[in-house]
């Protein structure tokens, strides 16, 4: 890190102060750990500011579509570098845009065109696109290869988006397009959206739906009560499902049940049956078997604390039994995030308990007594609803919320962490050695990932570990994320970004094995002594089931130091990876004859632990000679044995002293000089505007 003319002056005791103020200025200059990443692991594409967000990933044509501001873009999925901007994009500009901006909106973000639905029709080969069209929603049928369908081709009921997509881009909401199991099997979509200029009417709806040979409407849309906060009371939506003969919707909404305690929001997952054509006259074009409850993330106690906030739930495709979501805590109270899990099998169990009622305004909510709960049950599917009794439709339109709450799997969070705001959240499966393991990737406000492994003990109990953290689209927030087994990617996108992630991401990434052990990816070679994909005979430690499986990898180094010096040794961990690594504590501990075993903490006089996990020994004398040790909990990551030579550089007299910290002074009254004429050239040169200039340190 120094020359050798500046280790020959840093050597005696009257500079301590001095090493450590390099030590601690050199922290700040340190390369990012995450350059090594995007050197061997990262793609990325992007053509401009625009908000990238709506993803769909077709695993059949190996393509992910991405929606933006006025556009869409085909992307490849082995290698997002080889989409090109104009050739592999629609665009799919606003119409009246005057009159958007006339109402007060932004003519160069709120009146554009933001695509916010992507889906596909029939058999993948056409896409209905539905954007914000400078706040008036419209949306679109195009093909596969983003060209516009020809006239003959007949979509009846598209053309106008209102309660399809938002008006405001920054609306949550979500859609799926549903191809079978609705009324007359025809195809149609549902969404949660807001359905007004206003925002005062938030609305699951599905469209109309049509007979393609005709044009004829055979069956009006559906949805749910306008203006009634029972049914929705200002939610936020954040995805929905077609799963058996049910459409899912998640979002977090005002409480109506906690309104006479005071205002909280509780997330929820909704349904409503595909064949629902609504009633004949109570309820007519509205669900007639719309149902909500209330979904629990909390760490469990005596006194639960709850993340009441949902951002994002994912679900892996091809696996309906099981949902993934994180949640927040509320934006006044204490900063945090989670990440729980919900099985199917939780969900229809509540919604086939109780209900929940209240009687009067003033009353608290109860469980309505099953002797109260007509036949045939509200909210299950009927083959005709528009049959069902008016006891049943009454029953409904005043009690869709259910009793009891979805309880998370296995009774506690997968990960809960203070002070971090997670948004986004996919999903990975695999085995390694027999053994199951789930991997999240949780993106976040700030532009990180979060990777966490989860697995379950022999007696059934699960466990999870945070294994990394790394920046993907920092400082901007992650909009969206996607990942594909397949292509073994993870698509990660932001207002200006699109990038492209190795799941594996082993050698370049962790530098000790400790850390490389805990990834179900990856394996320790001891013979390389570095991180590689894992096979079999590689270490790998992801249960932490192995006391000091890393212990022989470690290289004691040897350090021969001078009386007086100031010695920084550093520890193999860096700050960015110590986030990841929560079950046990840092420590420095000194092994010597004189001393025995010593447990070295920051002391003022003699040691310095840094930010990075560093030891600064201060004026070393011949007492300090021995066995330096990193620790973490049981694991040693670094080792040295440092000597001490106590004969050369020690000041014999006061007059010797002096001299030496004389030259010293002399020396670096020189480097202050140099840096100001330098300084003092550089401010006179003027850079060409279209030039780029890196100024760089002399220190660097």
């Amino acid at each position: 890190m120094y020359s050798a003319r500046a280790r020959n002056h840093l050597k005696c005791n009257d500079v301590c102060l001095w090493v450590v103020f390099l030590l601690l200025s050199v922290q700040g200059m340190m390369p990012n750990i995450n350059a090594v990443i995007y050197e061997e692991h990262v793609q990325e594409f992007s053509c401009g500011e625009l908000y990238y967000k709506p993803f769909y990933l077709d695993q059949k044509r190996e393509v992910l579509y991405v929606g933006a501001m006025d556009r869409i873009y085909r992307l490849n999925l082995f290698s997002i570098n080889r989409t090109r901007c104009e050739a592999d994009s629609l665009i799919l500009t606003p119409s009246s845009i005057s009159n958007c901006v006339s109402k007060g909106k932004s003519k160069y973000y709120d009146c554009r065109n933001h695509i916010r639905v992507i889906q596909p029709v029939g058999e993948g080969n056409k896409l209905y696109v539905c954007g914000t069209n400078a706040f008036n929603p419209r949306d679109w049928i195009i093909h596969d290869n983003l060209s516009h369908v020809v006239q003959h081709e007949n979509y009846p009921g598209i053309g106008n988006g209102i309660a399809k997509c938002p008006f405001d881009p920054e609306d949550n909401a979500t859609a799926v397009w549903v191809e079978h199991g609705n009324p007359g099997n025809l195809p149609g979509l549902y969404s949660g959206t807001v359905a007004e200029f206003t925002k005062a009417d938030t609305v699951i709806f599905r469209t109309d739906l049509y007979d393609s040979s005709t044009g004829k409407r055979l069956y009006p849309f559906s949805r749910t009560i306008k203006y009634d906060s029972k049914w929705l009371d200002k939610p936020q939506f954040v995805g929905s499902y077609d799963i058996g003969d049910f459409v899912y919707f998640f979002f977090r909404e005002s409480a109506v049940e906690y309104i006479n305690c005071g205002k909280s929001i509780y997330t929820r997952v909704a349904r409503v049956c595909k064949r629902d054509t609504g009633g004949k006259n109570i309820l007519n074009k509205n669900w007639a078997s719309f149902v909500k409850a209330r979904l629990n993330c909390s760490i469990p106690g005596e006194f639960p604390f709850y993340f009441n906030e949902i951002q994002n739930v994912y679900k892996i495709p091809d696996d309906d039994s099981m949902f993934y979501a994180v949640f927040t805590t509320s934006s006044n109270g204490l900063t945090g995030s989670a990440i729980c899990t919900f099985s199917l099998d939780s969900i229809q169990e509540v919604f086939n308990g109780k209900f929940k009622e209240q009687a009067t305004s003033s009353s608290a909510w109860l469980p309505v007594i099953s002797v109260k709960v007509p036949e045939p049950r509200p909210g299950q599917c009927v083959n005709n609803t528009q049959t069902l009794p008016d006891s049943v439709l009454n029953f409904i339109r005043g009690h869709p919320l259910m009793d009891s709450a979805v309880a998370q799997e296995n009774g506690k969070p997968v990960f809960y962490k203070r002070d971090v705001v997670l948004t986004n959240l996919v999903v990975d499966k695999l085995e390694v050695e027999g053994v199951s393991y789930t991997v999240y990737y949780a993106g976040s406000v700030d532009g990180q990932v979060f990777k966490l492994v989860e697995w379950y003990d022999g007696k059934g109990e699960a466990h999870s570990n945070l294994v990394d953290v790394f920046e993907a689209t920092s400082p901007e927030p992650v909009h969206n994320m996607e990942i594909s087994s397949k292509h073994k990617s993870l698509y990660i996108a932001s207002k200006s970004v699109i990038r492209q992630f190795d799941l594996v991401m082993c050698k370049g990434r962790y530098e000790t094995c400790l850390r490389c052990t805990q990834d179900p990816y990856c394996g320790w070679n001891k013979e390389r002594q570095d991180c590689r994909p894992y096979i079999r005979g590689y270490l790998q430690d992801i249960t932490r089931a192995i006391p000091n499986i890393c212990e022989d990898c470690e290289k004691k180094k040897k350090l021969n130091v001078y009386w007086g010096q100031s010695v920084h040794l550093a520890c193999a961990m860096h700050a960015e990876e110590m986030m990841t690594l929560e079950f046990g504590s840092f420590e420095w501990v000194l092994y010597s004859r004189e001393k025995g075993k010593v447990l070295l903490n920051q002391q003022q006089d003699k040691y310095i632990i840094t930010s990075d996990k560093g030891l600064v020994i201060m004026s070393v004398t011949h007492r300090d000679t021995g066995t330096y040790e990193c620790k973490f909990g049981t694991h040693t990551l670094c080792s040295y044995n440092v000597t001490v030579d106590s004969k050369t550089c020690t000041p014999s007299t006061e007059l010797d002293y002096k001299k030496i910290y004389s030259n010293w002074c002399q020396e670096f009254e020189k480097y202050k000089l140099a840096m100001n004429t330098w300084q003092h050239k550089q401010n006179k040169c003027q850079a060409h505007p279209n030039d780029v200039i890196y100024s760089r340190s002399p220190l660097v």
